[in-house]
């Protein structure tokens, strides 16, 4: 498989991925609410508070809620498929994702994303300022994303018998 549908197959497993990291977030928010929404601190969903900065960075004063929300799913949903594209790259290059591969990529999201990137853009508080229980909840939630990616990775590529063929050639 060439790069450019080792490049589909990634983007396709990482909108799967985002898929089930909003079906984990939908969880979560059945058992606790509070959980939901405080991965960066605030009443509305992190993605939503990153959305409204990237769009006063575009000349937009004050977004209204519908359109943090809009742009909230734009960027959850564009920062999923572009990683899901990411490990399909890799796939092209010889390694492909494995099952906790999946994990230490979901894990290596949240820790460059959450823990990282949230609190330099001046979004989050520093990670030691949250309880451990929103730092295990999103964690899981990223969890949930390598491992659907890879899941979804490995259904499309025995679907297509790929799979085969990379052993083959390994």
């Amino acid at each position: 498989m060439g790069i450019a549908k080792n490049l589909l197959l990634g983007w396709a497993a990482g909108a799967a991925g985002t898929a089930a990291m909003g079906a984990y977030w939908k969880g979560v928010a059945k058992v606790n609410p509070d959980l939901a929404y405080t991965e960066g601190g605030g009443t509305e969903p992190t993605i939503n508070r990153v959305a409204k900065r990237a769009m006063q960075q575009a000349g937009v004063k004050s977004p209204s809620r519908q359109a943090r929300e809009v742009g909230g799913q734009v960027v959850h949903w564009g920062y999923g498929t572009h990683w899901g594209a990411i490990a399909g790259l890799s796939r092209a290059a010889g390694m492909p994702l494995t099952w906790g591969g999946g994990l230490l990529f979901g894990a290596g999201l949240w820790a460059l994303g959450d823990l990282w990137m949230l609190y330099k853009m001046g979004l989050a508080r520093h990670p030691k300022e949250y309880p451990m229980s929103v730092h295990v909840a999103s964690l899981g939630a990223h969890l949930a994303y390598g491992v659907g990616v890879w899941a979804a990775m490995e259904a499309m590529a025995k679907a297509t018998g790929e799979n085969r063929r990379m052993r083959r050639a390994a």
